[in-house]
């Protein structure tokens, strides 16, 4: 096993790096979806809405702008200290705006994990699928879907029981990701999902250490578009490592208290 309690604090630290970011997923402050039909933006000046895969403004501060998100990918661009977030979900625009104003920003005092445990690291093996097979999974948002390319199940065990998770191919890598929920999921834990990465060894097995198991970052914001756990990655044990339930959510109705049960 590579990793350590120093290790654990490092991740733990670059983790809070990575909420404390000023344009990060805490600045958010609105996700809207875009139609046909001009619509004004909260923080943001002019109207906006989409024509197939182009995002238009008009009458904004700085005059109408378009963006074709089918050749740019998702894209943003700063205006009057705002950065503007543009992007395509299964076929829907949207635009969500990140202000380093953000009261959930101004919130955040470090994420809430559990203890590091040694017992919740273990080595995994898998069991192949006869072929690499599409996954896919709901998200946090009704009818959007997401699809991974899954080799196959781990198999590994935790207090001498024998547990499965189907793994997710990580691209340009040998690791594999996994998105499960167990006995915490929705109490002490997040509800839809949480993530961890399969670290491949020179043996061809895998170290799944539970205790870096990361929150999406729809624990935290309703204006996010995370993928939830496949059905089968439901473990039946209780999970008491990584990052657990944060204790507050921001809302379109503002931020609103968590309650770990």
């Amino acid at each position: 096993m590579t990793n350590s309690p120093q290790n654990w604090l490092d991740w733990k630290q670059s983790r809070n790096a990575v909420y404390a970011d000023p344009t990060g997923f805490l600045s958010i402050t609105n996700l809207v979806w875009l139609t046909s039909e001009p619509q004004e933006i909260k923080g943001l000046s002019g109207s906006w809405y989409s024509d197939g895969t182009t995002v238009h403004v008009i009458d904004s501060s700085s005059g109408e702008h378009s963006w074709d998100i089918a050749k740019l990918g998702d894209t943003s661009f700063q205006t009057e200290g705002i950065k503007v977030e543009l992007g395509n979900r299964s076929g829907s625009l949207i635009v969500r705006p990140r202000d380093p104003n953000s009261e959930m920003l101004k919130a955040f005092s470090g994420l809430k994990t559990f203890d590091y445990n040694p017992e919740f690291s273990v080595i995994a093996t898998l069991e192949p699928a006869s072929a690499p097979k599409e996954v896919v999974v709901g998200t946090v948002v009704e009818g959007l879907t997401q699809a991974y390319v899954s080799p196959g199940v781990l198999v590994f065990e935790i207090a001498g029981q024998s547990l499965r998770l189907t793994a997710f191919d990580q691209a340009g890598s040998d690791d594999l990701t996994v998105y499960f929920k167990d006995a915490t999921s929705g109490n002490e834990s997040y509800g839809t999902a949480r993530s961890v990465t399969a670290k491949h060894q020179s043996d061809g097995s895998y170290i799944l250490d539970f205790n870096f198991s990361t929150n999406f970052f729809c624990a935290h914001t309703d204006f996010a578009t995370c993928p939830v756990a496949p059905v089968e990655n439901n473990l039946p044990v209780a999970i008491r490592a990584g990052e657990s339930k944060p204790d507050k959510r921001f809302t379109a109705d503002g931020i609103k208290e968590q309650v770990s049960n």
